[in-house]
Parts: structure tokens; C-alpha cells; sequence
């Protein structure tokens, strides 16, 4: 008999197997389907009468109160979950679910629970509680739960099997007897736990098989009177399993099979499957028992990942905050991510990565050829949408991968332009290892000409893992998001940093045009009083000249232009050193000893220093100053020569120079005792193009206009004390100034 009216399931189509319409159920009990409001029997399981004092048609129909006293009837069938029943005077245990408007009641037998067994029971769970306290790995815990189920159950076989990515599972620890196949350490194909078993095992967490071979009981009838379609049984107790699988079971060559769903934060992450090779029937107490040790499992794996992934995770975010260190010290992506210790390596398990950034590629480990690397963007930038891209088997998705798999078969890929194609990229070599099938997943199946049966080998057999990569882990991708963030982040404040130094030196530009503009304007002024008189003199001369042309007149023209062009000569002297006061920026800097500059100077004046018994005094906290010789040369000898210039006729001159160092600046001060100046009245004046404010021989006022200039143009300020009979100081400050090894 078929669990399906004009359905066959074999492997072609287990797939999609509607087990929740499976209409038959295991003998070890039975089933009643009621309707929701009225209470009425609908359906029965046609063993009915072996464990009530009614037949199915008899009850087929009737009110469930209708066939019991009030005593047995003491229970309230809309209460979901195990109860503990009295029907016809004999003890059950009751199963209520509601399932699309009906409500389904299963029983079984009521076995005792002695007492001697609840101690033993108990003792078992505190030896596990113990063992666990000392267990630290995943594997050492299963273990001790395929123990403990074991003796709890007293089975021939339990193994605890993990689900990998793919749905294949891998027997972790195993408990057996000792006459027994192992299969620790061996994998079953998905095919083995098919789509829908999965999902049932999702919310049924305990299934139940007493005796594979015993004939399943049909339910009656098969379409439900009140929806004129099979009931959905999916959650029942006792629902019979899919032949497939019934016939999977007897392949391996067990009688009886019982297994606990492992469940990780609500996920299925794998399953406790208990076998045993003669039928044996667990009662609820011992069901209940081994799913908390199931249920406690899951809760200890979720505990033991936890840690494990925040010590792996919080390994790479130490990892990742220090290569954001290095960029941020200024260095370049390409010495900040491979250049420096910890690598861009070390925040992942990949053995190879790749930046490719404003056109350039910088790799670094066991990567492609960057010819490789860049047909790869190109069909990442053209198929790829999301900004992650990650996977363990790339030519399954990238077909030209097949060339590059030894070194490349896994791919984390993090966009960060697609239009630019600039992505980060990691790899991770294929895996050099085999693996242990429980028989040859490559042909699981045998067929009679008929229909497809389940495989019937479970042999070790031997798969070369080939074109596959370790996984990429949650933390893995989400450390590689975090990184990526940050870099995006860096790399747009620092093109925000060069447009600010870009703006800034556009306006250092603006400004130095316009103190080109104001220093032209001087130029013309120079040009239109200091040139253009002397040449209408020597017009006028020329006019005195050939008016009277006589050897007279002939010689005072002579002479006079003379004159006239000794002051145009000195006047473009003049704006020859102003000109070239503006080629600071192309003298290089040098150190700078002001001892031997103040000597030299002292040397060029020693005519007047000696006329004058003028006293040089120096006081040096400052050794050397890098900066253009010829300009600190300049600003000295303006300095002491105004200061010779400008002495006080009733007393010794006196000049002290001074050097000394406030954080970044540099100051140096040439203080003289001379006549001062009124500060007050000469105001804004005093650095002005040919200003002078004492009448002394020689004096021009392009003195001070020449030192402010320079001293501006080398990033300096001139502050000055000054009062009448007293005698000057000028100061001189020179920030950021790159200083002698002395000096620091």
C-alpha cells in the first residue's frame, strides 16, 4: 500500500515529496482527526480498535465526548502539546496540534516511569553537565552527548552529523557498538536528508521509527470529509515515514531509528541520528529526555561559535584598526596595506589579495597574474551587481576561473567603484585534501525499470576535492565590509585634503598676484619719477644744446647728462635688486651659521664700525637657521647698517644681536642704541618704498621696503620696538623653520 493515492515517490522526485499528506500512520499508536469547533471525528486511523473499545466505523462521525464518561473525557482537546489521557479506562499519552481548521489527537500507550529509572536518568544528565564543564572544542561535546544519548537509549548506533553549506552532512562524533561500521568522519549527500525531511526536521524535532518494517495503518478515510482533501499530518507523531527513506533505512541495515534535531539560534544545524539493528520501541520519557540533551547542545555549539567567532573576529579588528593606523600616518594604500606588519593578509583566512585603485594594481601573497586579476574585475565590474561578491568555487560562476583555480578558487570581492573598476580583492587556494563519502555520492541511486530506488552501498568511498576553496566565514566578509568602509572614508578625506591644499594654494597664488599688482604699481612709480624726469632733463638738454652749439654750452651738457645718467644708473640698480628679491622661491635652502654671517658682515662694515668705535654684541640661543643664505645675508646688513646709520652722535654705538627658539619659530633681533623713531607718527610708513624719517647722509628708504619684502617672502614677520633718543630693535620671526641637527 502506498502512503499516497495515485502518487509514487522515488529519488526522481523526493525533492518535492508532500510528506504532509502522507495518509497512513505508524502502528505504535493511533489517530483521531477532529473538527475544530464542533468536536466531531472526521478521520481515524483504522487500528483504532486495538487500543479503544471502538471500531473506525463507529466513531467515524460522532462527537468525541459523545464516546467516553465524563472521567475519561476529562481533558480539553484544545490545549496543544502532551497531555496524559484516560480513554476507555486505560492510560495514554495524548498528543493535541491544530493543523488548518482541524484538530489531530494521537495517542500511545502509557509505560511507567519507575523511580529507580528517573534517578538513573538524572545521574546520567549530571555526569553530562560535568563532562561539559571541562569540554571546550565542538567535537569533545558532541561526543559527549553521543554518549550520553547511547546509554540513555541503549541504541547499537548514535552519531551527532553537522550540515555543510551545501546540505551534505558529516558525522562529527559517534557512539556504536563495537561490531558496528564506523562512519566518523564520513559525509552523506544531501540526497540522504532531502528538502522537505529537512524542513520537517525544523519543526518536528523528534521523529520516531520503532520497526521499519512493520505495515503501516491507513487513515479512514483517506480524503478528509469537511475539506474533501488529505489532511496535513506534517507535525503528527506517528505519521508513517516516506517509503524513500524507509527504504534508505533498511539499506543501511537497522530496524529501528530515532532522531533529535540540532538547532543553533533556530536553525537546523544538523541531526542526532540514533540507529539500532532490532526494532525497538523508546518511550516518551527517554524521547524527552534525549531532545533536552539535543536542545542543550545546540545552546552549548551556539556558545562555543560565539566565543570562537569573537576571538577570531576580534582578532581581525585589531588587525584592521591597525592597517587604518597606517594609512593614517600617511602612508600610501599600497605601503599601508602590504608594506607594513600586520598585512591586509592577516585580516582574513586568504592566502593572497589585490588592490586595484586609480588604475593601478597592487598584489600581494599567492594571487593570479595581474593580467588574470584584470579580465576578473572587468567580469565582476560587468556581472557582478552586489558590492560583495563571495564565494569557495569561482569557476562555477566565472568559467575562466578553471585557468586559475590552483591559487584561486575561492574569491572575496569588495567593490568600491564599478564604474572605475577599482576593487578590493582576496583569494583563497583550492583545497588539497580528499574526503570520505559514506558510499558514492555520485550515484545514489539503482533503478528496476520501474521506479528509482535509494543506494544500497555505504562503503567507504574516497572524493578528490578539486575547483573548491575553504569557506569564507561571516566574519571574514563582515571584517573585509568594515575595512573597506574605512578605506573609502580615508580616501575621500584625503582627495578632500588635497583639494583644501589645492584652494590654499590658489589663494597663496591670488595673493602673491596681488602683491605682484602692488609691487608693479611701485615699479611705475619708480619708473614714472625716478626715469621719466631725467630723460625730460636730458631733452631739455639737448634743446639748451642746439640752441646755443657752442663749446660752452656743449660742456655743461655734457656734465650735466652725466649726472643725469649716474641717478638713472643707481635708480636701475634699484630695481634690479627689488626684481630679484622676488626669486626667493628659487634659492635653495641651506644651514646657515649666523656667527660666521655676522662676522662677514662685521668685515664688509669694519670702515665705519671702526669710524663710528661702534661695539657688536651677540647673543646666540640659536646656532643655524636653514634658510637662502643671500637673503638672511640681506636682512643683516640692512639691519646693522641702519643701525651704524641712524647712531646717536652724543654716545658709543651699540648693537646686540640676539637668536632664540619659541616652539616652531625662530626669532632674531638687532637692537641698537641710536636716535629711535617716533613709532606713533611714522605709523603704517615705516617699511614703505623710499620712506625716510631722519636726514642723514646716503639715506634712501629701500632699505627697510627690500628687508620686509624678503622676510615676507621667506614666511616671516618683522616686529619693531623703537622710541626717540632711545634706539631701535627690530625682531625677526621665521615659523617652520626646518632646523640643524644642532639646533634640535
Amino acid at each position: 500500500m502506498q502512503n499516497y493515492h495515485n502518487h509514487h515517490v522515488d529519488l526522481s522526485n523526493c525533492d518535492s515529496e508532500p510528506i504532509h499528506l502522507i495518509g497512513r500512520i505508524q502502528p505504535h499508536g493511533f489517530l483521531l482527526v477532529l473538527d475544530q469547533d464542533t468536536l466531531q471525528i472526521e478521520q481515524a486511523s483504522k487500528n483504532v480498535g486495538q487500543f479503544l473499545p471502538f471500531s473506525v466505523e463507529e466513531i467515524i462521525g460522532k462527537p468525541l465526548g459523545s464516546l467516553f464518561s465524563a472521567e475519561d473525557a476529562a481533558f480539553d482537546p484544545h490545549l496543544p502539546g502532551t497531555h496524559f489521557l484516560t480513554l476507555g479506562g486505560k492510560p495514554f499519552i495524548g498528543y493535541f496540534h491544530k493543523t488548518e481548521g482541524k484538530i489531530m489527537l494521537e495517542g500511545e500507550p502509557s509505560a511507567p516511569y519507575p523511580d529507580a529509572e528517573k534517578m538513573h536518568h538524572n545521574t546520567i544528565l549530571c555526569q553530562l553537565h560535568n563532562r561539559l564543564n571541562h569540554l571546550y572544542t565542538l567535537e569533545g561535546v558532541a561526543q559527549a552527548v553521543a554518549d550520553t544519548l547511547r546509554e540513555i537509549l541503549a541504541y547499537d548506533r548514535v552519531d551527532v552529523t553537522q550540515f555543510d553549506s551545501e546540505w551534505n552532512t558529516d558525522v562529527i562524533a559517534e557512539s556504536c557498538a563495537p561490531h558496528l561500521q564506523s562512519f566518523i568522519g564520513h559525509h552523506f549527500p544531501a540526497t540522504d536528508i532531502p528538502a522537505p525531511a529537512r524542513e520537517l526536521l525544523l519543526h518536528k524535532h523528534v521523529r520516531q521509527i520503532p520497526d521499519v518494517n512493520a505495515p503501516a495503518v491507513g487513515i479512514y478515510p483517506y480524503l478528509n470529509p469537511g475539506t474533501g482533501a488529505p489532511t496535513n499530518i506534517l507535525k503528527s507523531e506517528l505519521r508513517n515515514p516516506s517509503e524513500i527513506h524507509l527504504e534508505y533505512i533498511r539499506n543501511t541495515g537497522v530496524a529501528a531509528t530515532i532522531s533529535f534535531s540540532i538547532l543553533v539560534k533556530n536553525k537546523l544545524w544538523g541531526v542526532i541520528a540514533c540507529h539500532n539493528v532490532e526494532p525497538t520501541y523508546i518511550d516518551i520519557w527517554r524521547r524527552q529526555l534525549c531532545d533536552l540533551v539535543a536542545k542543550t547542545f545546540g545552546n552549548v555549539i551556539a556558545s562555543i561559535q560565539e566565543k570562537r567567532d569573537q576571538e577570531q573576529f576580534n582578532r581581525y579588528k585589531q588587525v584592521e584598526r591597525a592597517l587604518v593606523q597606517h594609512l593614517n600616518s600617511g602612508l600610501s594604500f599600497a605601503d599601508g596595506l602590504f608594506g607594513q606588519t600586520p598585512t591586509l593578509l592577516d585580516i582574513t583566512e586568504s592566502k593572497g589579495a589585490a588592490l586595484l585603485l586609480d588604475g593601478t594594481l597592487t598584489t600581494f601573497g599567492a594571487t593570479p597574474a595581474q593580467e588574470e586579476i584584470r579580465k576578473l574585475v572587468h567580469w565582476l565590474s560587468e556581472h557582478v551587481s552586489e558590492g560583495v561578491f563571495c564565494t569557495r568555487q569561482l569557476s562555477a560562476e566565472y568559467p575562466h576561473a578553471e585557468a586559475i583555480r590552483e591559487g584561486a578558487s575561492g574569491l572575496l570581492a569588495l567593490e568600491i567603484s564599478r564604474y572605475n573598476q577599482e576593487y578590493l580583492l582576496f583569494f583563497k587556494p583550492e583545497i588539497k585534501e580528499t574526503r570520505i563519502w559514506a558510499g558514492n555520492p555520485e550515484k545514489p541511486m539503482a533503478t528496476d525499470g520501474l521506479r528509482i530506488h535509494p543506494r544500497k552501498s555505504f562503503e567507504k568511498w574516497v572524493e578528490v576535492i578539486k575547483g573548491k576553496s575553504q569557506p569564507w566565514s561571516i566574519n571574514e566578509v563582515e571584517i573585509t565590509q568594515i575595512l573597506l568602509k574605512d578605506l573609502i572614508a580615508i580616501r575621500l578625506r584625503n582627495q578632500t585634503n588635497e583639494l583644501e591644499n589645492l584652494n590654499q594654494e590658489l589663494l597663496l597664488n591670488t595673493e602673491q598676484l596681488r602683491t605682484r599688482n602692488a609691487q608693479l604699481e611701485d615699479f611705475a612709480y619708480i619708473i614714472s619719477h625716478n626715469l621719466r624726469s631725467p630723460l625730460a632733463t636730458i631733452k631739455s638738454l639737448h634743446n639748451f644744446y642746439t640752441a646755443e652749439p657752442d663749446q660752452e654750452s656743449a660742456a655743461y651738457a655734457m656734465e650735466s647728462v652725466k649726472k643725469v645718467s649716474d641717478n638713472m644708473s643707481e635708480t636701475i640698480d634699484d630695481l634690479n635688486i627689488i626684481l630679484k628679491t622676488h626669486l626667493v622661491n628659487q634659492l635653495p635652502h641651506e644651514e646657515v651659521v649666523l656667527a660666521e654671517l655676522i662676522e662677514k658682515e662685521t668685515q664688509n662694515l669694519a670702515a665705519t664700525i671702526t669710524e663710528t668705535d661702534a661695539q657688536i654684541i651677540t647673543q646666540l640661543e640659536v646656532a643655524t637657521i636653514s634658510i637662502p643664505k643671500l637673503y638672511l645675508e640681506s636682512i643683516l646688513h640692512n639691519f646693522i647698517s641702519n643701525a651704524l646709520k641712524y647712531r646717536a652722535p652724543e654716545r658709543q654705538p651699540q648693537i646686540t644681536i640676539k637668536s632664540w627658539r619659541t616652539a616652531d619659530t625662530i626669532h632674531l633681533s638687532i637692537a641698537d642704541n641710536g636716535i629711535g623713531m617716533d613709532l606713533d607718527h611714522v605709523g603704517d610708513k615705516l617699511f614703505g618704498l623710499y620712506k625716510v624719517f631722519h636726514q642723514v647722509e646716503q639715506s634712501k628708504g629701500l632699505g627697510l621696503y627690500l628687508t620686509r619684502m624678503q622676510v615676507k617672502a621667506l614666511g616671516g614677520t618683522i616686529d619693531v620696538e623703537s622710541a626717540l633718543g632711545q634706539g631701535t630693535t627690530f625682531t625677526v620671526n621665521f615659523s617652520q623653520i626646518d632646523y640643524s641637527p644642532e639646533a634640535r
